[in-house]
């Protein structure tokens, strides 16, 4: 087992457990080997909204890094709020495959590292504030 990415799927529930946007999530696939590892994460959010979470990272040596990901926000009728990915279906877009959807008509290119903190970060933002 790869040590390294034991703590940060743990440390991605640990946040998960103190977002107070999250009212409980669900682990759908949590597999972690020597050179890999996989998450997949279900949540119910407040006002019935739903994040999902798919990561598939590589390690190499000192280096992990995302071979596929999708954090996905939607709101309680099944609309698209943001989702930041890299599924290789905008290759028009600057930085692709990265893009990140905003609502359900938006979706632009970003150079920035995924990371499933901040994207929790803004979307506990927006919904505690509402």
């Amino acid at each position: 087992m790869n040590e390294r990415l034991r703590r940060h799927f743990d440390e991605i529930e640990a946040r998960l457990i103190e977002c107070p946007a999250i009212l409980s999530y669900q682990i759908i696939r949590r597999d972690i080997s020597p050179d890999g590892g996989k998450l997949r994460i279900r949540t119910a959010l407040t006002g019935g909204g739903v994040f999902e979470c798919f990561l598939y990272v590589k390690d190499r040596g000192h280096v992990s890094y995302p071979l596929k990901y999708s954090f996905h926000w939607q709101d309680s009728q099944g609309r698209t709020v943001k989702r930041r990915e890299n599924a290789p279906h905008h290759p028009g877009l600057p930085y692709a495959p990265h893009h990140l959807h905003v609502g359900e008509d938006h979706v632009e290119g970003f150079s920035g590292k995924p990371d499933i903190f901040v994207f929790i970060d803004e979307m506990e933002c927006i919904l505690i504030r509402k």
